[in-house]
C-alpha cells in the first residue's frame, strides 16, 4: 500500500500554468517612482527649517530631548534598519511596553532615542553601562543555576 502511494506521489504530474508576465513598462515604473518621491517630499518637512512648538510632539521627556543641531537627519534614501531579537526581563518588558503605549512610540524608537541621548551624556552613559554589567552578571548566575539544576535532574 505504501509503495503504491509513493509511486502515485512520484508520478503525479504538476498542472501546467502559463508563465507570468510581470514586466512593467519602464515609463510606468518611472512615473510611479517620481509620484512616490513627490509624496515623500510633501509629507516630510524641509530639513533646514526647524519645527514650531505646535508641530513638536508633546512628551514627558521634552526637557531632555536632543539638541536641534545634534538630532540625526533621517532621509528615506539612506535610512536602513536592522532586525534584532532581544531578551528582556518580563517586568521590564511590561513596564516598557506600557510606557511606549502611553507615549505612542515603539520600543525600538525608544531604545534608539535613549542610546542617542546617553551618547551626549557620558556620565549617565557610564552609570547605565555599570548597571548593565551588574545585570549581565546576575543573568549569568541565574543561567548557571538553571543549567546545574537541569543537569542534576537528568542524572538523578
Amino acid at each position: 500500500m505504501s509503495n503504491n502511494a509513493l509511486d502515485r506521489l512520484i508520478n503525479k504530474q504538476k498542472p501546467k500554468v502559463p508563465p507570468r508576465n510581470d514586466v512593467v513598462s519602464e515609463s510606468v515604473s518611472n512615473d510611479i517612482k517620481t509620484q512616490g518621491q513627490q509624496e515623500l517630499n510633501t509629507s516630510l518637512p524641509p530639513s533646514d527649517t526647524k519645527a514650531t512648538p505646535e508641530e513638536m510632539p508633546t512628551s514627558h521627556e521634552s526637557e531632555t530631548s536632543l539638541s536641534q543641531d545634534q538630532k540625526p537627519k533621517l532621509s528615506p534614501d539612506t535610512f536602513e534598519t536592522v532586525r534584532n531579537t532581544i531578551r528582556i526581563e518580563s517586568e521590564v518588558d511590561e513596564s516598557l511596553r506600557q510606557l511606549c503605549h502611553e507615549e505612542r512610540i515603539t520600543k525600538e524608537t525608544w531604545l534608539e532615542a535613549a542610546y542617542l541621548y546617553l551618547c551626549e551624556k557620558p556620565e549617565e552613559l557610564a552609570q547605565v553601562i555599570q548597571l548593565a554589567q551588574e545585570r549581565l552578571s546576575q543573568r549569568k548566575a541565574i543561567a548557571d543555576y538553571k543549567r546545574a539544576k537541569t543537569m542534576q535532574e537528568r542524572f538523578l
